[in-house]
This record gives structure tokens, C-alpha cells and sequence, in this order.
């Protein structure tokens, strides 16, 4: 028995399902943000592994389906050459490749969808659990003293939510074959996607269920499982709301611990009562489906005459500009103002008219956002909307890619019910969330998702390995994509290190400015560092006043303003470039030097505060006439 056992794990770990996995677990826990810290590490870890699946294993039957997302990633390069901020293009290039890694890891775990399905809902069990742990421990997240609003490990409410709107589908197709696991799968979600407090992910939420109860046929099942988990989640999230110390910003950390030992016992206590839930189904009888028919057609008909009674007033609230965020407060569940997206889609807009073919440049969004934007309020780096973004950053070229691949992966994703089904919600759920989020940017969405899409999109083969001269032209191709990831990890390094080390070692600063600009030619940021670095030099020439200090003051001065110059020719949008090259010719003594690149500042980001006061500042002094230089 223990021999046969062990044979059987041996299997399990030689599988391509355990690293595949594996691999979407490194990206849900350990890709927090939409920074580019982990991209380096976790695509090279799928390009490493796509090259071992390649080498090693048939390769699978139609992965032509990936054309259009690998030609996205392509366009998403060649977009550097016009960006307007040709440094996130680049990094958006290596994201997208990303994600066409994921996905051709997932075409080799296609052999075993029911397998895939365990393994991601356990793997999603896990992140609930997580996530909910921080409500009860404060000390596993201790952020959430600050904002209440459920984000861990993925960094962002939203994001998580989606997650959660994945793991419905599959929680109510693994509560036809182990019914207590997949009830508490989908209440633990539920409870999870209530304290995001996110609209979008409980509106998803409510599609993905409602396409699963249709596609599936098997409704009525669904329907006893969401009442098994639903109304104990329904009581946690009740009490949950009632205590301050869970859902309410701004909490001590006593708070917090006292109001997470009675949320903790509540959350286990209704746990084990949609477990004993489980245990009892609707019967299938003719009279019970006809009732249940009949509570989902009122429940329908109601929701469709409120939201036509209300569209107006919802559009126009949803439409008008905004003043202040949203409160991160249950209360914003029943809100329908837009929260500055209707004016970040309107901006992207703005920006797409300009460049209608091309777009700005992959990742571009912050420079049109500053251009376009009415207030100093709603400063972001996307349009909280996919292809809204991917318009307006890559043009019509590139929207139409984007959508190309996400509609070429779901159609070819359909499968019949069961595993297959709750699994191929899942890129519908990522579209219809993408819609009016980021999801993008957020490596711990984004690439379980497309794992997921690939091991849909395709059918195993029993074709024969590729020749040694097909597995050594691929390992090429994925040893370049390896060194793009390194190149713009070690230049945002060397930069961050750089950019630490200014006022207490300029000299290093400078040297390591200088390093991360010759691994990252196309990043503004370590120019700056090294003009502010070479601005600190001469500030210590200029106090240790010894023999031929103006000389190095002046030669340290020059050198700074060659530095801000060359970042305004690199990036000719970036306002920040253009304001500091005009505060250090300020600080030499000539406005009329100094008025010109304040002027762009304004233009390229006019409602920053600090910018238009330098600019009408400096524009009196010039008017005056009494100013030489």
C-alpha cells in the first residue's frame, strides 16, 4: 500500500499539473501590486517551465488559438518605438509575454480538466482562507488598521473579488461531487467578495453564477448549494458589517483584535452550519422545480423592472464628475457613482483621438490622464477599463488584438458541462470585471486566468516530441524574453537603490543613476536621480567653498541640467521632466530660461498645483523686465 502510494505521488509531482500550480500560487501570494517586482521571477519561472514541457512532452493540438494574444504582445513592443512613455511600454511588452507563458503552460495541463479543477479550487480555498485570516489575526495584515476593505494577499480589493467571482463556478461544480467542499468553498468566497466592498466584483459575481445555473442545467442543485452557503455567509457578512473593527477604517490595533476573535467565531460557526446545510438538497421533484422556478422568474422580474425604473437617475449619477472618491465603507455597495472613471474613459478617449491607429504607446495611460484630466484629483496609471485602455494605448491595431484573443480563447474554451464549464467562466469573469478595472496590471489575476484559458483552448496530443532544432530555436526565443524581464527588473533596482541613496551619497546615487540608465535606456526615472544627485554634489561644492569649488559647482550645475534635458528628449510628454528642468534653470538665476519648460509642464499637466504656480511665478518676473540673465 505505502509502495503504491508513493508511486502514485511520484506520478503527481512529475506532472505538469503540480508546477503548473505551483506556479499560479507564486503569482496569487507573491505578486502583490501592479509593480513590476515579481515579473521578473515569475516569467522567467514560466519560461523555463514552457521550455521543459517542450522539450519533454507532445506538444498540444491547436495552439494556433495563441496567435492573437503573442501578436498583442508584439504589437505591445513595436508600440515602444512612438510611446509617449516608452519605459512602461516596455514593461507592458514583458507583461503581456507574461501571460502568453501562463498560457501555453496551461495548453500542457489540458490532458486532466477535472484534475485542473481540484487544483485550483483547493488553491482558491487557500487564498480564502488567507484572506479571511487577516480579519481575524490582525497581526497577518496589519494595513487594514488603515483601510478596512478586504485586499489581502493580491494587494487590491477589486482584484481579489474577481478571484472570488472565479472560485463561484467552480465551488457550485465541486458541490456536485463533494457537496460539503464545494458549499464552503462558495460561502467562504461570498463572505470574501462582501468585505472587498467591490460593486463590480458582486455584480460579476451574479453573472458567472447565473450563466453556470443556465449552461450547466443543473440549476437546481446550484440553487440548494447557494442556500447552503449563502444565508450562513449572509449572517457572517451581517456581523462583520456591525463591527468596527472589521469593516471600518481608521481602527486601533485592540480594536481590531477584539472585533476579530468574535468575527472569527461567527465566520467558524457559520461554516459549520453551511456544512450541515449541505447535507440536505432541494428534492428534485416536479413541484419543487416549478417553485423554484417560479422565486428565480419574480426575483428576475423584479431586478429588471428596478433597474429600469432607476436606469436614468443610475446613468446620470454614474456620468457626473466626480468630486471625492467613494467612501471605503459598506455603504458603497448601493452607490452608482462612477468614481472618476467616466472621466478616465473620457480622457482615454481624448488621448485614442489623437493617435486613432497606434495609440500612445502600451502602459501610456499616466501621461494622458495628466494631460486631460479637469481636476488634481483623479491622478491614476490606467482607465480602469481594458479595452478602453488598450484603445486608447494601442489603437485600434491593438483593441482589436486584445479582443481578438480574449473572444478567440472563451470560444474556443466552451466545453460541455462539469469541470469544463466552471472553468471556462472564468475568462468571461476576467472580461466582464476588465471592463471597468484594472485587471491588467495585476500579474495574481491575470495569469492563473490565462493558465486556466490555455489548458481550455486546446487538445492534447499524442504527436511526437519536437526536434532538438524546433526545442533549441524555443529556448532562444525564451532566453531573450528572460533577459527583457532582467534588463527593466535590474534598471527599476539599480534606480530604487540610486534614488535611496541621494542627500546621504550623491556620488553613488549618481554612479548608480548612471547603471540603471544604460540597462534601461527608455526609463526618465534614474535621469532624474541622476540630476537630482549631481544638484547634491553641487550643493557640497558650493558649502565647502576650497580651491575650485565654482568651477565644480558650475561643471556639477551643467551636468544636472544635461541630464533633465536629455529625460525631456527621451519622454517629451513628461511634465516632470520639463518642471524640474525649468526649477534648476529657475535656480540658476534666469527665469526667461526657466518659463519655456514650466509652459510645457502645464501643458502636458495643468492641474498640477505645484506646476502652474512655478509657471504664472515665473511668467510675473519675466513680465517685470527687471530680470537679466
Amino acid at each position: 500500500m505505502l509502495a503504491s502510494n508513493g508511486m502514485r505521488l511520484a506520478r503527481e509531482l512529475r506532472s505538469p499539473l503540480f508546477p503548473g500550480l505551483l506556479l499560479a500560487a507564486a503569482a496569487i501570494f507573491f505578486a502583490r501590486d501592479p509593480g513590476s517586482a515579481a515579473l521578473p521571477w515569475l516569467g522567467i519561472a514560466a519560461f523555463v517551465l514552457v521550455g521543459v514541457l517542450f522539450a519533454t512532452q507532445s506538444p498540444p493540438n491547436g495552439a494556433v488559438v495563441f496567435t492573437p494574444l503573442v501578436a498583442l504582445a508584439v504589437w505591445c513592443a513595436l508600440s515602444v518605438a512612438w510611446s509617449v512613455e516608452a519605459d512602461r511600454s516596455w514593461d507592458y511588452t514583458n507583461r503581456a509575454f507574461l501571460y502568453v507563458g501562463f498560457a501555453l503552460v496551461g495548453a500542457y495541463l489540458a490532458r486532466d480538466i477535472s484534475r485542473l479543477l481540484f487544483g485550483f479550487s483547493g488553491l482558491l480555498g487557500v487564498v480564502c482562507v488567507w484572506a479571511l485570516a487577516g480579519k481575524v489575526f490582525p497581526w497577518v495584515h496589519e494595513g487594514y488598521g488603515q483601510i478596512a476593505r478586504l485586499s489581502a494577499p493580491i494587494g487590491y480589493w477589486n482584484a481579489l473579488a474577481l478571484l472570488g467571482d472565479i472560485a463561484l463556478p467552480m465551488g457550485l461544480c465541486l458541490a456536485t461531487r463533494r457537496r460539503t467542499a464545494g458549499t464552503l468553498l462558495v460561502y467562504g468566497w461570498l463572505v470574501v467578495i462582501g468585505l472587498t466592498f467591490s460593486r463590480g466584483g458582486a455584480l460579476v459575481a451574479i453573472v458567472v453564477v447565473a450563466l453556470w445555473m443556465i449552461l450547466s442545467k443543473a440549476w437546481l442543485e446550484t440553487l440548494s448549494t447557494l442556500l447552503a452557503a449563502g444565508l450562513p455567509a449572509i449572517g457572517s457578512l451581517a456581523v462583520a458589517f456591525a463591527l468596527s473593527g472589521i469593516t471600518s477604517d481608521g481602527q486601533s490595533h485592540s480594536t481590531r483584535v477584539r472585533d476579530g476573535l468574535v468575527f472569527g467565531v461567527v465566520l467558524i460557526a457559520n461554516a459549520a452550519i453551511a456544512a450541515a446545510l449541505s447535507r440536505y438538497e432541494l428534492p428534485a421533484t416536479s413541484l419543487v422545480r416549478r417553485l423554484a422556478l417560479v422565486a428565480l422568474a419574480i426575483v428576475a422580474v423584479v431586478s429588471l423592472a428596478a433597474g429600469a425604473a432607476h436606469a436614468h437617475s443610475w446613468w446620470n449619477t454614474f456620468t457626473k464628475p466626480s468630486a471625492t472618491e467613494l467612501p471605503n465603507s459598506p455603504n458603497r455597495l448601493v452607490q452608482f457613482g462612477s468614481n472618476f472613471r467616466w472621466g478616465w474613459w473620457t480622457q482615454a478617449w481624448d488621448g485614442w483621438e489623437a493617435n486613432p491607429i497606434v495609440g500612445t504607446g502600451a502602459g501610456s495611460f499616466d501621461v494622458t490622464n495628466k494631460r486631460y484630466r479637469q481636476s488634481s484629483l483623479d491622478e491614476t496609471i490606467e482607465p480602469h477599463s481594458l479595452p478602453v485602455q488598450f484603445l486608447s494605448e494601442t489603437g485600434l491595431v491593438g483593441v482589436a488584438l486584445f479582443l481578438g484573443s480574449i473572444g478567440w480563447l472563451i470560444v474556443r474554451g466552451r466545453r460541455r458541462p462539469g469541470p469544463q464549464l466552471a472553468l471556462a467562466l472564468a475568462l468571461p469573469a476576467y472580461f466582464l470585471h476588465g471592463a471597468i478595472d484594472i485587471d491588467w496590471d495585476f500579474i495574481s489575476v491575470s495569469a492563473p486566468v490565462f493558465m486556466i484559458a490555455g489548458a481550455l483552448a486546446v487538445r492534447p496530443s499524442e504527436r511526437p516530441k519536437p526536434q532538438p532544432f524546433a526545442v533549441l530555436t524555443a529556448s532562444g526565443i525564451l532566453a531573450i524574453a528572460c533577459l527583457s524581464l532582467i534588463a527593466v527588473w535590474l534598471g527599476g533596482h539599480w534606480e530604487g537603490q540610486a534614488d535611496a541613496a541621494l542627500q546621504s551619497n550623491n556620488a553613488k546615487a549618481l554612479t548608480l543613476a548612471k547603471r540603471a540608465h544604460s540597462v534601461n535606456p527608455l526609463a526618465v526615472a534614474p535621469l532624474l536621480t541622476a540630476a537630482a544627485a549631481q544638484s547634491g554634489i553641487a550643493s557640497e561644492n558650493a558649502q565647502q567653498r576650497t580651491a575650485g569649488w565654482a568651477k565644480r559647482y558650475s561643471i556639477a550645475t551643467t551636468s544636472a541640467i544635461s541630464f533633465l534635458t536629455q529625460a525631456t528628449q527621451l519622454q517629451p510628454d513628461n511634465a516632470l521632466a520639463w518642471y524640474l528642468l525649468g526649477s534648476f534653470r529657475l535656480a540658476e538665476g534666469c527665469p526667461y530660461a526657466a518659463l519655456p519648460a514650466f509652459s510645457k509642464a502645464t501643458v502636458f499637466d495643468g492641474k498640477k498645483p505645484a506646476y502652474a504656480q512655478a509657471y504664472q511665478a515665473t511668467l510675473l518676473r519675466v513680465n517685470s523686465g527687471k530680470e537679466k540673465c
